[in-house]
């Protein structure tokens, strides 16, 4: 669900919506250029494990996959949601990691054979008969993947060879774009988003279903003084390790200001005096009128239970939301520059900005404003009245 924070002013989001466009030319979904240095440095780094590989032979009846994962905790997620859907096609599939980014995520894929840097793909290609490939030269991350398939070995990767060139054909204008832009706008005119388009685009056609699957094991949040009978509220005020320290690290253009947070508690405290104000996330200050602070205090399997136990997240466009889809626990979501009907889920309660925003398509987005402004005019909208009335109307319902 989507909820505009006040009235569009039309004016600014056509300026904006120009702005970003021609921004955007610049910034193409290239196939990343894997140097013969940064490959001979994943396979030094990786040494036994890459003499394990050259050495291993391959089985006729057996189908080698190599995944190369790219992004945040959201973006592992949703790529590994597309990887477990072929896994039903190919039960028996022998699975490559490339990029060690969150590993964890994939510690219940039994099917694992190896982990490498993602640039040792560039010797070890042609092992394959898929390459699914979300690693891209921009540095930008909308869902989309490079899929490879070398092989016809078996009647299996035939079908899926012929399910992805209908794919393809279905979607031909979705797949011939010049922009991550107007990619993104392509895709939210088939009705498509940053789920379905992961799954899509690496040769899934039941893409509609989303299950974020999340290993992780349930633990005892007592000593936190929280646990399933406790009402409490959590949130987040960084960006995985890269929160947001005044005076020391420039927040990120998606991030609440600190401001904003405090004055939002503040009303929480008057109008929801029942409910505990918990913080989590990996790097972040501490905000005041939090009741717990568990910034940097707690384990993975910690972080998911402390999420699944609470009554409401909130928090900006960053992993904890998608952690928390997966440990299904209620969310509103305040998006300034990435575009809530793309990357947002349906079922989460999501603010949006309503003078400027979906520039999340353009190259260091999150490190300045793309259009100039010091302060991200996205996020200064919306305001923490407004949300404080969000957050009432939800426990009322």
């Amino acid at each position: 669900m989507i909820i505009s924070c006040r009235g569009d002013n039309e004016q600014l989001l056509k300026e904006a919506d120009l702005d970003i466009f021609n921004l955007s030319k610049k910034v193409l979904r290239e196939k990343k250029h894997i140097s013969f240095r940064r490959s001979l440095k994943d396979t030094l780094k990786n040494f036994p494990t890459s003499l394990k590989f050259f050495a291993s032979r391959n089985k006729t009846s057996k189908v080698y996959i190599a995944i190369i994962i790219s992004g945040g905790m959201g973006d592992i997620l949703r790529q590994k949601d597309a990887l477990f859907d072929i896994l039903e096609i190919f039960p028996e599939a022998v699975i490559d990691l490339y990029g060690k980014t969150y590993r964890r995520f994939f510690s219940d894929v039994g099917n694992i054979r190896f982990v490498f840097g993602r640039y040792f793909i560039g010797f070890s290609r042609s092992k394959y008969d898929i390459i699914i490939d979300y690693f891209s030269s921009d540095n930008v991350t909308s869902g989309i993947c490079d899929l490879t398939i070398n092989s016809s070995k078996t009647n299996d990767l035939v079908r899926f060879k012929k399910d992805f060139e209908d794919i393809k054909k279905r979607y031909n204008n979705l797949f011939d774009f010049n922009s991550q832009y107007s990619f993104q706008k392509k895709a939210l005119n088939e009705g498509l988003n940053f789920n379905s388009v992961a799954k899509l685009t690496a040769g899934v056609k039941d893409f509609k279903k989303i299950s974020l699957p999340l290993d992780f094991k349930e633990q005892d949040i007592s000593k936190f003084g929280l646990c399933k009978s406790v009402k409490y509220i959590t949130f987040q005020h960084g960006w995985g390790d890269k929160g947001y320290v005044p005076g020391v690290v420039q927040p990120a253009t998606h991030l609440w200001e600190t401001k904003n947070w405090i004055e939002l508690f503040k009303e929480i405290k008057n109008t929801l005096p029942e409910y505990k104000i918990v913080q989590i996330g990996l790097a972040s200050p501490y905000i005041d009128h939090v009741d717990v602070n568990l910034v940097g205090k707690t384990s993975f399997d910690e972080f998911c239970s402390v999420i699944k136990y609470s009554s409401l997240h909130v928090d900006t466009d960053c992993g904890c939301v998608h952690i928390a889809k997966a440990v299904k626990t209620k969310v509103i979501v305040l998006f300034g520059p990435s575009n809530a009907k793309y990357v947002g889920y349906d079922d989460n309660i999501n603010i949006v900005s309503t003078s400027c925003r979906d520039c999340f398509v353009i190259n260091k987005w999150y490190e300045s404003c793309v259009r100039g402004f010091q302060s991200p005019i996205c996020m200064q909208s919306i305001k923490p009245n407004f949300v404080v009335n969000v957050i009432r109307e939800f426990f009322q319902k």
